[in-house]
């Protein structure tokens, strides 16, 4: 993922007509769409309201936690910055009044200060807020550490030895809590897959997806990259991944293998579960490479799919692809602020049933 190719700035945003847009911005002459204009709460625009369809379409989509980390006020901060103006146990509350949305995907950093052992008290107390006001937790993205990492000869290598009992011993833990959330899907970062990790990494995966079975919690991992092998990288405040060195240039169809078709031999290994992530520019270079990825991981999804906007294909007819294959899980939206949110929610809207 490179966590996480927001939309900021370079990428422009593609709805269902395939104009674009960078984020919070309009074409030349045109005002903003309906809901769009002022901030509210430090949120940085956005305002509006639920859109105008039936329930079952909204409860089709999902909003990350992600998207509002800059705003989000943790429990845990004594002394929050001007900018965090939204505390946690507030923000199912804030996507229902925004969007009507109540499918909400949790960064595992916004749930544990210690993030090795999240605490069962502050997953109850989400808990009664969540069901107080009709929300659910729909997802936790658990970035506890990459599973491989690239090593200093270039090649990708699985956790082995005591690094992978502790990352292992903390994955269980985040497994043990989840129910506590309601929680039925957590997701990896599986790091520098490649043909020399791919082993490695079935194994941990499996592993942790066979003592989460029980619980009926799968566990999955998402495309990630544009397809060189990269060291890893994190959501939700950790520090970025070191740029991988250059790469020669590779064909198109082993470039997409490196993308999502390892990540799929994986799955099925393992027993896991695939979470596809759109990605921004260039890592499906072309709508017929994203259908195809949409296709080929549908198998063993998660029920859900990460949407963000490309200048290299459209988000509306990636979505009436989806759904003409008979997808029927969450668009769950990771584009930041507001603004952005609002384009993507109403292309998703405009191409369900």
């Amino acid at each position: 993922m490179r966590r996480r190719e927001f939309l900021l700035g370079a990428a422009g945003v593609v709805g269902a007509s395939g104009l674009g847009w960078g984020q919070g911005q309009t074409p030349t002459g045109q005002t903003p769409p309906a809901g769009q204009g002022a901030g509210r709460g430090g949120g940085g625009g956005g305002r509006g309201g639920p859109a105008n369809v039936p329930a079952a379409k909204l409860a089709r989509i999902g909003i990350m936690t992600l998207n509002h980390g800059s705003m989000l006020r943790l429990p845990w901060n004594a002394t929050p910055n001007p900018n965090q103006t939204l505390a946690l146990m507030d923000l199912p509350q804030y996507y229902i009044d925004m969007y009507g949305v109540r499918n909400v995907e949790f960064q595992h950093g916004h749930l544990a200060q210690d993030t090795t052992n999240p605490d069962p008290a502050l997953f109850k107390e989400l808990k009664a807020k969540l069901d107080a006001v009709g929300s659910r937790a729909n997802q936790i993205n658990i970035e506890i550490g990459v599973m491989a990492q690239m090593g200093a000869d270039g090649k990708a290598v699985a956790l082995a030895g005591d690094a992978r009992a502790a990352w292992l011993t903390t994955g269980r833990k985040w497994v043990d809590v989840a129910p506590l959330l309601g929680i039925k899907r957590l997701m990896l970062n599986q790091g520098a897959l490649t043909d020399d990790s791919k082993a490695g990494v079935i194994s941990l995966w499996k592993e942790l997806q066979d003592y989460a079975r029980p619980k009926e919690i799968m566990i999955s991992n998402e495309t990630r990259g544009t397809g060189a092998p990269t060291p890893g990288g994190g959501r939700g405040g950790q520090a970025p991944a070191p740029a991988p060195p250059t790469a020669p240039a590779m064909p198109e169809d082993e470039r997409l293998r490196y993308v999502w078709g390892i990540l799929n031999e994986c799955v099925e290994k393992s027993g896991g579960y695939s979470n596809l992530d759109f990605g921004g520019a260039g890592r499906f270079k072309n709508q017929q490479q994203l259908h195809d990825a949409i296709k080929g991981l549908m198998k063993r999804n998660s029920g859900s799919m990460h949407i963000k906007s490309s200048p290299d294909w459209d988000i509306g007819k990636a979505i009436a692809f989806a759904e003409s294959i008979g997808f029927q899980g969450l668009y769950t939206i990771e584009v930041n602020p507001d603004p952005a949110i609002r384009i993507v929610y109403n292309t998703i809207l405009a191409n369900i049933a």
